[in-house]
């Protein structure tokens, strides 16, 4: 059973992230009309602390697994895959 997060959107900060079914599993879709913004791994309402280029990185941290630390919502960044730090 998926729970609501109630999390703001990070890209357009109208609506929340809320589950939704999608075609490999669940996803965390914003709610606002026309936004797009999705996650596979539900949001932890928290941001990314990793310094890439001179700046925090910002980007949601989302739950990990059993092997795997909660982790960066951004592909590109290094805290994406803490494990391999």
């Amino acid at each position: 059973d998926l729970k609501p997060t109630n999390i703001e959107c990070p890209a357009c900060r109208k609506g929340t992230l809320e589950p939704s079914r999608g075609r490999f599993g669940p996803l965390y879709k914003c709610t606002a009309k026309g936004c797009g913004f999705y996650v596979e791994t539900r949001p932890l309402g928290r941001k990314c602390k990793t310094i890439r280029e001179g700046k925090k990185c910002g980007a949601l941290i989302v739950e990990g697994t059993k092997t795997i630390p909660d982790r960066c919502s951004d592909k590109t960044c290094p805290n994406r895959n803490p494990h391999k730090l």
